[in-house]
């Protein structure tokens, strides 16, 4: 095999697995811009309704970066009168990066977290899901949520 076919053979696998791993992050894209939908749907309701329910139990959470507890920076009353208005213009404007990250922690453990307050060390949370699933094991997502190279502190409480 000559030089020139060897160099040819190469460039023709290296497009090809830049090829697969374009058609990867394509198809997992849907998915995450599909649950950050989700999550901004969430934040926008009180809950429990309806079509949400909420786990009994608290997860308390703090992010590595203060900018992302910035980001969720919100007194239990703040969020009840924001989402009485129903309209994500109610929100501060840098509270979308927040819950971009919120949404990765729902693409990757797939928990669904509802906001009930925070500041700009932690915040609270509720697990949120559909009345007729049943509800997801706190323990399970804690201990992935925990876990998460994201995530610099949490604690569980499940006696809410």
């Amino acid at each position: 095999m000559s030089t020139l076919q060897v160099v040819i053979s190469k460039l023709t696998v290296i497009s090809l697995l830049m090829l697969l791993s374009a058609c990867g992050a394509e198809s997992q894209a849907p998915e995450q811009e599909l649950r950050l939908q989700q999550v901004r749907e969430i934040d926008l309701q009180q809950l429990p309704s309806a079509g949400w329910a909420l786990s009994n139990s608290v997860i308390q959470l703090s992010f590595c970066r203060d900018r992302m507890n910035t980001a969720l920076l919100a007194e239990r009353e703040e969020l009840r009168r924001w989402r009485l208005v129903g309209e994500a213009s109610a929100f501060p404007t840098g509270r979308d990066e927040g819950l971009q990250q919120l949404a990765e922690l729902y693409v990757k453990h797939d928990v669904l977290l509802y906001q009930l307050s925070g500041n700009f060390g932690s915040q609270l949370y509720r697990l949120a899901y559909r009345p007729n699933e049943p509800e997801p094991n706190i323990f399970n997502a804690f201990a992935k949520i925990g876990r998460d190279a994201s995530i610099c502190y949490s604690s569980l409480d499940a006696n809410d």
